[in-house]
């Protein structure tokens, strides 16, 4: 059976999933968060014969690794880390493109996590470490639908803090907190995270 990205599988809901021929077979894998505990899930799909098989009729999965930590943070990176470790076991799944997608996939599962209660149009952007204010902000001049801003926002922290040490500089959050602002962000919002300033604006 195939199941659906976004939806729910087993209490999980599913975030990213890819699946490729290779040599006669068909291999997969994918992404899932328990959203009521911020637990994250890699699982293996089952080697088959299509694109359809890799879960079998009761929607089952061949392996998985589990991330359960008390901090979504920590849990979302490590299985981030895991999930790109997974498809480059998984022959063919795994291609120059993989990294960028699966990190806009939970960036887009992340902005959609918090409504906005009304809509609204945001611009998103950051201004480089140790700038200010008088140099040229980088990112979006435009004004995006809110959940649209919230994702370009989240994508622009994921560039600044893809690394394994959590860094904390005087003046700025933590990452943890970073991510926490952006995702509940209903509106305008600024930020400082590894010298960076991060931006929502009206």
């Amino acid at each position: 059976m195939r199941i659906k990205t976004g939806g729910q599988h087993q209490g999980w809901t599913v975030v990213h999933q890819a699946r490729r021929a290779w040599r006669g077979s068909f291999e997969g894998v994918w992404l899932g968060v328990e959203e009521s505990t911020g637990h994250w899930m890699v699982g293996r799909q089952h080697d088959g014969q299509s694109l359809d098989d890799g879960f079998d009729a009761d929607g089952n999965w061949a392996t998985s690794r589990h991330f359960r930590e008390g901090n979504e943070y920590l849990n979302m990176r490590r299985a981030l880390a895991a999930y790109d470790e997974e498809a480059q076991n998984a022959s063919d799944v795994w291609n120059g493109m993989w990294d960028q997608r699966a990190h806009e996939a939970v960036a887009r599962h992340l902005a959609h996590r918090v409504p906005f209660p009304a809509p609204v149009r945001l611009s998103a952007g950051w201004i480089g470490r140790g700038l200010t204010d008088y140099h040229p902000p980088r990112g979006l001049t435009i004004p995006l639908d809110g959940p649209e801003a919230k994702y370009h926002l989240i994508r622009y922290l994921q560039g600044q803090t893809r690394f394994d040490e959590i860094v904390t500089e005087p003046g700025s959050v933590s990452e943890e907190e970073a991510y926490q602002l952006a995702i509940n962000a209903t509106g305008p919002v600024r930020f400082v995270c590894r010298g960076v300033t991060f931006y929502l604006s009206e």
